[in-house]
């Protein structure tokens, strides 16, 4: 009997743990929260509970820097950001959200799993965030034909499980309904999959679907209504087309890029008063923690340097109130690891840049992760759980893939900015 149920788990463990890893993709990016299916903890650790039998048989076999990587963001950031909450006299803030917040680290240990099982999951996480465009669409067209059952629907999303947020946002002249899902900056990778599935790789097989699915992930992002989530999709957006057109003409790439020049300093313009009005009350809420950033670092060197810990607030102009958490991710990086620790996770953030730009191979995923990074500037994702399955996605398509893109031409010399991934 033993036996045969070892031969059963030897053969079958590998689907089963992708099988958990996408259910775990999926609960992450619908439930950020952890209040509609209370399934995040519960995948995670029967992933780790389905694959610990396999490593104490066969070894384990995983890049020493990626290991390094695991323990630094893993176990020695929470343990740091505790032990000096902890001298701080800061643990008793703590919450059962500021524990969330501890227990997200750990999610990064999952791309020991992905790269030592060596999973593809480009797929899997693309297909999986498309998600958050039925949902968000989906809303949409129950706000237009039934607004009552719109009210129900804001209240479950909303108030009782809190993962989105409705509200009217201002650009200029204008006024639009803001349906902000939490976890929807993660779209700028479907996004950037599929305009380089369509305008790079030609891959004209699904057409219709494709770009189907590609105008949907744009009005999403659009309607999502944050400046970042904007921002990146014009950005990306006018990276696709204008290296399409490089590829097919480099005098009309040439033409447009003089066109890009002028709209870029004619926009400059538009874009601060639309985007960077410092009168627009989220903008307001920005600048105030911001200011307050400065000020608490100039009045407290020695937390500007080791930082305050886990369980630590500061008092925010923008909020005028104390605050455990802001948006402003690098910042508040700083304030609770200080300056040093902060400057190693962002060296550590850039390692996936590191290994595309040395292969000269830069892929899809270059893109959208540095939009992602981006976003993240102003958003607390980051350091949230959906924040590591992003690094988990990156930093395990990025190993694997190292040795194929690190094949360079040296005959030709030439630089490859795409390959398929």
């Amino acid at each position: 009997m033993k036996v045969n149920l070892l031969f059963w788990y030897k053969k079958n463990h590998s689907a089963l743990l992708l099988v958990l890893i996408a259910m775990l993709f999926v609960d992450v990016i619908i439930d950020s929260s952890n209040l509609i299916f209370g399934l995040k903890y519960v995948l995670f650790i029967m992933l780790f509970l389905l694959w610990i039998p396999k490593i104490s048989y066969e070894k384990m076999i995983v890049p020493k820097l990626l290991v390094i990587v695991v323990i630094f963001i893993s176990f020695y950031m929470p343990f740091y950001g505790l032990s000096v909450g902890l001298l701080n006299n800061y643990l008793h803030n703590m919450d059962i959200g500021m524990l969330i917040y501890f227990n997200s680290f750990f999610f990064f240990i999952l791309v020991l799993i992905i790269v030592n099982e060596g999973f593809e999951l480009t797929k899997i996480f693309n297909y999986s965030l498309l998600s958050i465009v039925l949902i968000t669409l989906g809303a949409y067209v129950v706000l237009i034909f039934n607004p009552k059952a719109f009210g129900n629907l804001y209240q479950y999303l909303v108030i009782d499980k809190d993962v989105a947020m409705y509200a009217m946002r201002k650009y200029g002249d204008y006024t639009i309904l803001m349906m902000f899902y939490k976890t929807s900056p993660l779209l700028v990778f479907p996004l950037s999959y599929y305009l380089y599935k369509i305008l790079i790789k030609r891959d004209l097989n699904r057409l219709i679907l494709d770009l189907f699915i590609l105008i949907t992930i744009v009005i999403t992002l659009f309607l999502s209504g944050t400046r970042a989530n904007i921002l990146s999709l014009i950005l990306i957006i006018v990276f696709y087309s204008t290296y399409f057109i490089y590829l097919r003409s480099r005098r009309l790439f040439l033409i447009l890029s003089g066109f890009y020049i002028l709209i870029g300093l004619y926009g400059l313009t538009i874009i601060g008063n639309v985007l960077l009005n410092s009168q627009e009350a989220s903008n307001m809420v920005k600048l105030g923690h911001l200011k307050s950033y400065i000020v608490y670092f100039s009045d407290n060197i020695w937390s500007f340097i080791f930082g305050q810990g886990l369980g630590s607030h500061f008092y925010s102009f923008g909020i005028n109130r104390m605050t455990v958490i802001t948006e402003l991710s690098y910042f508040e990086l700083v304030r609770v690891w200080g300056l040093p620790i902060t400057i190693v996770f962002v060296l550590v953030l850039i390692i996936p840049f590191y290994y595309e730009i040395k292969s000269r191979k830069i892929s899809h995923l270059f893109i959208a992760y540095f939009a992602f990074l981006f976003i993240a500037g102003t958003n607390p994702l980051l350091l949230s759980s959906t924040g590591m399955i992003v690094l988990v996605y990156v930093f395990s398509s990025v190993f694997l893939k190292n040795e194929k893109t690190c094949r360079i031409d040296k005959k030709a010399g030439s630089v490859k900015l795409f390959v398929k991934h």
